[in-house]
């Protein structure tokens, strides 16, 4: 009888270890599917990040043009190139003194 109950909680006990294993392998599992959706979630931010990163730095080349920025300063800030009338010598403005 002894032998009997003895391998019987042996029994129970493996049987506990393999639900455990069991169970902790399933919870394993869920949390690397998870974290390979969330991988893959910020894998797409990125490639869209790169993809807006790579739009402005052609629109700030556009932007940043020298033909367009005088363009601008010509017609909105009325600014023009100075005649050789108004170019000051500095060296001529500190003699003068």
């Amino acid at each position: 009888m002894k032998n009997s109950w003895a391998a019987r909680a042996v029994l129970f006990a493996e049987i506990a270890i393999v639900l455990v294993t069991s169970f902790g392998l399933i919870v394993n599992t869920y949390h690397s599917r998870q974290q390979f959706a969330l991988l893959e979630q910020v894998r797409s931010e990125q490639r869209s990040l790169e993809d807006r990163w790579a739009k402005l730095l052609l629109e700030e080349s556009a932007f940043s043009s020298p033909s367009r920025v005088e363009r601008i300063a010509r017609s909105e800030l009325k600014m023009y190139l100075p005649s050789l009338d108004d170019i000051k010598d500095i060296k001529e403005l500190n003699g003068k003194r």
